[in-house]
């Protein structure tokens, strides 16, 4: 069964409360408490000037350190380099004390009532991850040797995780499938999500160990990062959740760096509803609790794009024939003012893009189905980038050429395209093993009333003989009896091809084939659907798909 976010059932909350060692929390949702008031809260505005917008933000929070334990800190070279190359407010404070009221104030512009650092607890209101996920953007939260993807579990063992620093798992909208270990962080950074959560546990962020050790883990896991942020109009932000507790001032160390911000020191008061109001000007995002009076942060920024972007028109879905000319003009709107160049990725054999135009021209030498990502971006930093299909069909009017049509049939790129899916299918958490590689469409596994999609739209070439989709599946289930309670249909066009239940759950893949002949010469959508009752999951798990044609 897919992790779920902590239920107000009694006994799942007391079973949890004894794992965490500590009393059960009440069984209902606690009600948002008004933010809380201190020396340093956040001014009112007028009106928010313009900031910029990244492709990526990457927010790292680590633990319980003054800003003079950090800046100039012969234990923090790191962190002194950060400040030095990017900017570096001096000026910057937590909201309150202890840890737990601190993240929840970051991430939803309020302590939704909570003022210690108890476990569990479970809301439903606004909060930053939500936000994003309203807009049509993303959010991940990654924290350290988090047990597994979605886990709800408030420690884990002396591995150093804590709940209390992982404030998006208490909420009820967003999804699980966005809380994952820092083990899941992409090395491609261009498959991060919009913005995005690192937590170190509770060594590396200088919570039980020293300064030394969490500059040195900052160092060893997001200099790449910093680095690659700083040519593709990304950013990073390096805060704490609050000071030592040495001084009344609650001050702390915040860093901004990537390319669009203006090195320097800022002495402006700076808090966490501001960061947080920030981001949210960032993707003109609603305001989240506190965040509506805070201060956004405009001045940080090298102005040579303010609230600048790139969008590329998506073309949709293409098809050419081997030994045929192809050209498709990529076009692109551009709002940041410099100059823009164009890449690619995925195209078919044979075919190429020019940097400067963005025509995409050449002569297909392969058939297949190609899953093809288009980026124009401006040479002052902003990028934009469009997913589409590319289909080849073999030459020879009415020959057929032997080829598998399916574009990303193992999911291994880690996103859906060409696949279109329900949010959260494309996985590779441990929960449900993949059937070869480390990504699998996972449907369904949520024990209640849910229903999720995944589907294809591919040209079968005329001149075939044979169409042969095959697929590996399985099932797996916590439904007992022979009663078809939860069920997946697979549909080409519309007409239902293969149909399968919770009945038909085994303990490893099974492999698939579907006859679809019927279907040479025309464009046919594959599409998967799994549909689960209101009680005891049934996970539907395909891998490794292929539409072979001869």
């Amino acid at each position: 069964m897919r992790p779920t976010l902590l239920t107000s059932a009694a006994a799942t909350l007391g079973l949890l409360a004894g794992l965490c060692g500590l009393a059960a929390a009440p069984a209902t949702a606690v009600t948002p408490a008004p933010a809380v008031t201190t020396a340093h809260a956040a001014t009112t505005v007028a009106a928010t000037a313009a900031v910029p917008r990244p492709d990526h933000v990457v927010v790292v929070v680590f633990e319980n350190t003054s800003e003079g334990s950090i800046i100039g800190s012969p234990d923090a070279p790191y962190f002194n380099q950060l400040a030095n190359s990017g900017a570096n407010f001096t000026n910057a404070f937590a909201i309150e004390h202890p840890s737990q009221p601190n993240y929840l104030d970051l991430f939803s512009g309020s302590n939704q009532g909570v003022t210690d650092d108890s476990c569990p607890h479970t809301f439903s209101s606004d909060n930053e991850a939500a936000q994003l996920i309203a807009k049509g953007l993303t959010f991940t939260g990654y924290s350290e040797t988090l047990p597994s993807a979605g886990s709800t579990v408030c420690t884990a063992g002396t591995s150093g995780y804590a709940r209390k620093h992982n404030p998006w798992v208490n909420f009820t909208n967003v999804p699980a499938a966005d809380n994952q270990p820092f083990s899941a962080f992409p090395t491609d950074f261009t498959k991060l999500p919009t913005v995005s959560w690192v937590v170190p546990n509770l060594c590396n962020d200088m919570h039980d160990c020293s300064t030394a050790t969490g500059d040195s883990w900052l160092q060893a896991h997001l200099d790449a990062y910093v680095q690659w942020a700083k040519t593709h109009n990304s950013l990073l932000i390096t805060t704490f959740d609050e000071d030592d507790s040495s001084t009344s001032a609650n001050q702390i160390a915040t860093i901004f760096d990537g390319q669009p911000v203006k090195v320097g020191t800022y002495t402006e008061h700076v808090d966490h509803f501001g960061v947080l109001r920030t981001i949210e000007d960032m993707y003109g995002l609603p305001y989240a609790g506190a965040a509506a009076n805070a201060t956004s942060i405009t001045d940080a920024w090298t102005g040579s794009a303010p609230g600048g972007s790139v969008t590329v028109a998506n073309p949709g879905s293409q098809t050419g024939t081997v030994g045929t000319a192809a050209s498709l003009q990529v076009s692109a709107t551009d709002t940041a003012g410099g100059t823009l160049s164009y890449s690619a990725t995925g195209l078919p054999a044979g075919l190429g893009i020019n940097a400067g135009t963005g025509l995409i021209s050449g002569t297909p030498t392969t058939a297949g189905t190609a899953a093809v990502t288009v980026t124009a971006t401006d040479s002052t930093g902003p990028s934009g980038s469009a997913s589409f299909s590319w289909q080849v069909n073999p030459a020879g009017g009415g020959g057929c050429t032997a080829a598998q049509l399916l574009g990303n049939p193992g999911f291994e790129t880690g996103s859906a395209a060409p696949w279109t899916a329900s949010s959260g299918v494309i996985d590779n958490s441990s929960n449900e093993a993949a059937h070869g590689g480390s990504w699998k469409a996972w449907l369904d596994g949520y024990g209640s009333a849910h229903s999720d999609t995944l589907s294809q739209t591919v040209t079968v070439p005329a001149g075939c003989t044979k169409a042969t989709l095959t697929y590996w599946l399985h099932v797996d289930t916590a439904e007992t009896g022979s009663t078809a309670y939860d069920k997946l249909t697979l549909t080409a066009n519309g007409t239902t091809v293969a149909s399968y239940s919770n009945v038909d759950a085994a303990s490893g893949y099974t492999q698939r084939t579907v006859n679809l002949a019927a279907y040479v010469g025309k464009s046919v959508t594959l599409k998967f659907t799994g549909t689960e009752d209101s009680s005891q999951q049934t996970s539907f798990v395909i891998d490794d798909a292929a539409l072979n044609v001869g």
